[in-house]
């Protein structure tokens, strides 16, 4: 005779061909007991720091007025969508050897103090990593967010380096160790592993989405489940049909559960009933839409290139496809329930990505975005030059950094207006119910490890308070991570929540930032 277990687990099975339908059905489920959206996490960089005369907006908490690198976030109508700061350190972390650059990013993610350098027959400034990045952290410790599957994703959109680092290339590390040969101090030191990011958007997509649906992602598979859809012959009537039966072999105790599932799935097989006869399937409202497959031509540059300021090929196209791609299959990874984690880098702090069109005495200059920030002496000091007093070259370099920064924040901004837009699978805001850091890796091109700009954006229905610009003389960036904890976890109490995690000794006067979080009524 077949056992309860054994059907639901067939039944399951059953449903797995897909695995996008196990996961529909247990959204279902939790709708059906009244569960509203998940929490997610987000962690998003942009390289080389800022321009503090650039970035710094004037006037203080909810009546600043936003600076031309900030402009297109207000523009896209963002404004009471995130929180502006200025004021970030993490000059108390030590890594011997590690560069500007190649330590600052792991310092960014993980908050630790780390042993030393790679040897990776490069440079030897190539920093690792103290502890687990707080996308792991946060994968680990938040309820609910771990998923199917390995949880999370990380991508960047371009990947060519100095000289071979692995650290200015990767936002996520886990709570994996391993020992390595450095370079400095010299001989063998533990790292914690680096969970390098996909670069390409088709791989991406691959590891994300092969085997959402039955038979795989192609035109007349879509077109075979709509048909299916519109006679009613959906996946949907079968699990119908399979919950009636462990329904019949259940015991009591699991008969209310079957239940729920039996109502919630009639109630979407109405609305999609409902949206097909309107012609709206997959047009509005709460729904999972499977992203078509990214070209697999589409890639941004890897490995190390020739160091120069000016070049003769503008990467900047590539570069907007590539990110593009990149964010809308997080979208919808998110909007479709796969993962409640990942981070985006749009480029290394060492990049090698050119832009045509951002130098203001040459338009049809193309120059490169790492080795500018490098050039003239206007960055030698503790804090950048007053561009009123810069000329020539110099004042050019300064005005193409700013331009290209403000690039990346116009690309971010479109992102989070598809995710203030977007609804998921319980019919609230990815936006609202997401929790994304904008950060940088060092506070400008000297490399000094603060004063640092970050941003942080959504999570408002998670009791993050948006709308001011907070600017302190010097807090640990820490404290950012634990601001975003306090909205993940729903708690006063992030540290005591994460006592145990490596970056609490490094940073025993961390605490979240006052004022910016209220636990939902």
């Amino acid at each position: 005779m077949t056992s309860y277990r054994f059907a639901r687990r067939s039944f399951f099975s059953a449903v797995g061909g897909a695995f996008g339908l196990k996961i529909l059905l247990k959204n279902m489920e939790a709708m059906a007991q009244g569960a509203e959206s998940p929490s997610r996490f987000l962690l998003t960089h942009f390289p080389v720091g800022t321009l503090r005369r650039r970035f710094l907006p004037t006037g203080s908490g909810a009546n600043y007025v936003a600076s031309p690198i900030i402009l297109p976030f207000e523009q896209a109508g963002l404004r009471e969508d995130m929180t502006v700061f200025f004021g970030f350190s993490d000059g108390h972390l030590q890594c011997p050897g590690g560069g500007g650059h190649e330590a600052g990013t792991p310092f960014m993610t993980t908050g630790c103090s780390a042993a030393g350098t790679r040897n990776n027959a490069g440079e030897p400034d190539d920093g690792v990593a103290g502890g687990p990045s707080f996308d792991q952290i946060f994968l680990k410790n938040v309820p609910g967010m771990q998923r199917d599957g390995v949880g999370y994703v990380n991508a960047i959109c371009d990947a060519r380096v100095d000289s071979n680092e692995t650290s200015t290339q990767c936002l996520s590390y886990s709570y994996t160790t391993r020992q390595i040969n450095s370079a400095r101090p010299g001989g063998q030191i533990t790292e914690y592993t680096p969970l390098l990011p996909q670069l390409s958007p088709a791989q991406l997509y691959a590891s994300l989405f092969t085997g959402f649906m039955p038979g795989g992602d192609t035109d007349a598979n879509r077109e075979a489940a709509l048909r299916a859809l519109r006679m009613r012959k959906s996946v949907l009537d079968y699990s119908l049909d399979e919950l009636e039966y462990l329904g019949r072999l259940a015991p009591s105790n699991e008969k209310s559960k079957i239940d729920l599932h039996a109502e919630a799935i009639r109630k979407v097989e109405n609305q999609l009933a409902k949206q097909i006869e309107d012609g709206e399937l997959g047009n509005e409202g709460p729904s999972c839409t499977l992203p078509m497959e990214p070209s697999r031509d589409l890639s941004g540059g890897k490995g190390n290139s020739q160091y120069l300021e000016n070049v003769n090929s503008d990467d900047s196209a590539v570069h907007k496809a590539v990110a593009e791609a990149h964010l809308a299959l997080i979208l919808a990874a998110f909007q479709c329930d796969i993962i409640r984690v990942a981070t985006f880098q749009f480029s290394p702090g060492t990049n090698h990505v050119s832009f045509k069109g951002m130098w203001p005495s040459d338009p049809n200059r193309i120059a490169m975005h790492h080795p500018v920030s490098h050039g003239g002496g206007f960055l030698s000091g503790a804090a950048d030059a007053d561009v009123a007093s810069l000329q020539g070259a110099d004042k050019d370099r300064y005005e193409f950094l700013a331009n290209v920064q403000t690039w990346y924040n116009t690309r971010l901004a479109e992102f989070l207006v598809k995710m203030k837009m977007t609804k998921d699978a319980y019919g609230g805001s990815l936006l609202d119910h997401t929790v994304i850091p904008y950060v940088t890796e060092v506070a400008q091109a000297n490399h000094s490890r603060g004063p640092k700009p970050a941003f942080l954006f959504g999570g408002s229905k998670l009791g993050l308070k948006h709308g001011t610009f907070q600017n302190f003389n010097t807090r640990p960036q820490v404290d950012l991570f634990l601001t975003c904890a306090q909205a993940l976890m729903q708690t006063d109490d992030p540290k005591g929540g994460l006592g145990n995690e490596r970056f609490n000794q490094f940073n025993r006067d961390a605490s979240a930032i006052p004022g910016l979080w209220q636990k939902p009524a």
